[in-house]
């Protein structure tokens, strides 16, 4: 039973992580966070999910549907609630965003409903038995999917010139434009790129729910927040330890305590590691007291 659980609190842990690095790739970017992000998520499952039941698609074209959408939500976030904002103002991004996230919320009720949809089952016939462990096919999709971009991300970032580029402006963005990078140019691909986990990220925790809400958008945004205050504002092995931490803090919350317990003991952690380690698990200790 616990190693069953834990098997299945790591599941949703990696859902989450693909969420948190979409976070950390804004704060890098722009050393702001994108409260939007969470309904991003939602507004890319839900197109998905709604999409291939309509045309009876593989779930792989939704994934890349999801992807699309979320990548261009997330565009629009920035041309709303960042580019066109008053930058003297440090709270206006955030309550623009939230208020995007408001609209967009909303906006999807309204077009397709207030209902749950129900994610297409993957690789029913397929389960691994590994003693105690009972890992189904789509544990086996969500891993393997996640796996692959999260290592595709650490490519991109660590190997290529735009990779190395948007490095530079989350270190220094100033000194980025002296040295000839467009800095406007890789702000707009990494909110692409962050558009892009964050859609994945919504449809396959649908698929680990079995269905995907119109209002999973704030609570995405919530544990998303919870990870990167975790793991550390801008830490992306940070911010995927704290995913399946919390991940497998919140199931066997629910498996052993009960369901109604399980937030707050995450908050009671969140908690505990603000005040222990304000900069986080695997966070830096430069403008910590900012950035908390």
């Amino acid at each position: 039973m616990f190693w069953q659980q834990l098997v299945n609190g790591a599941m949703l842990g990696i859902t989450y992580a693909l969420v948190a690095l979409s976070f950390n790739l804004v704060v890098g970017a722009l050393d702001k966070l994108n409260f939007a992000l969470g309904e991003t998520s939602m507004v890319g499952a839900m197109a998905a999910v709604v999409l291939t039941d309509a045309h009876s698609l593989p779930f792989f074209v939704g994934l890349l549907v999801a992807m699309a959408v979320g990548s261009a939500v997330s565009l629009l976030s920035y041309v709303l609630c960042f580019h066109l904002v008053d930058h003297r103002y440090f709270t206006a991004p955030i309550l623009s965003s939230l208020g995007l996230g408001l609209v967009l919320s909303s906006s999807i009720t309204r077009i397709w409903g207030s209902d749950h949809r129900r994610v297409p089952p993957v690789a029913k016939g397929v389960r691994i038995e590994l003693g105690p462990v009972d890992i189904t096919g789509a544990q086996l999709v969500i891993v393997g999917i996640a796996g692959v971009l999260a290592l595709g991300m650490y490519l991109f970032l660590e190997r290529t010139v735009w990779g190395t580029a948007i490095r530079g402006v989350s270190d220094d963005a100033t000194t980025a434009a002296l040295l000839g990078v467009p800095v406007q140019k890789i702000i707009i691909l990494t909110f692409a790129l962050a558009g892009v986990l964050a859609g994945c990220a919504g449809l396959l925790s649908g698929l680990s729910f079995h269905t995907v809400s119109p209002f999973d958008g704030f609570l995405t945004t919530l544990i998303a927040l919870m990870i990167i205050v975790v793991g550390g504002v801008g830490s992306i092995s940070g911010g995927v330890l704290a995913a399946l931490l919390i991940g497998v803090v919140q199931i066997l919350s629910v498996a052993y305590l009960s369901a109604t317990q399980r937030d707050l003991i995450v908050y009671v952690m969140v908690g505990v590691v603000v005040l222990v380690r304000p900069q986080g698990l695997l966070g830096r200790n430069a403008g910590v007291m900012e950035r908390v």
